[in-house]
């Protein structure tokens, strides 16, 4: 091989290099672009949820219908999150942080008492399915079940 051959593959290789960098880097920026905006909604919803619920008390009042309603929307948020996670658009850290915080907020007043006939299928039987597994192991990730690929992997950085 002469230099001039040397050069070419140099430059081939140094381009591939820089090539899967940038995808790198736009894949974590998407990831991170997707993981604002779901926390902007997780604080949309959390402005709606009674006061009390802020500081760990209970209301022995019944909620309001706007309350039970942010309650509601907590938990399709919840799925949601799940759901991005299932297609590998939450990075790992994050998914640790937000899955322990889903499995405390299924047991406090008030989410636990919407989601009790919702986990138990008296309500929405065929929704909140990965929620279901998450409330039912402590250690559930939904990535984790689909099979291996370079694109999911790139997205989980």
């Amino acid at each position: 091989m002469d230099a001039e051959a040397w050069i070419t593959l140099g430059t081939a290789v140094v381009a591939v290099i820089a090539l899967v960098a940038s995808s790198v880097s736009t894949v974590r920026a998407r990831v991170k672009a997707i993981e604002d905006a779901y926390v902007e909604r997780y604080w949309q919803i959390l402005d709606r949820l009674p006061a009390e619920a802020l500081v760990g008390q209970e209301r022995i009042a019944p909620l309001s219908r706007e309350e039970c309603q942010a309650v509601r929307l907590y938990l399709r948020l919840c799925e949601d999150e799940l759901e991005l996670r299932q297609l590998g658009w939450v990075g790992g850290q994050t998914w640790k942080q937000w899955r322990s915080g889903i499995r405390a907020q299924l047991r406090q007043w008030p989410v636990a008492g919407e989601w009790a006939p919702i986990r138990d299928r008296v309500h929405a039987p065929r929704q909140f399915t990965l929620l279901r597994e998450l409330d039912a192991s402590d250690c559930y990730d939904p990535c984790k079940t689909r099979k291996f690929g370079v694109t999911r992997w790139w997205r989980q950085l």
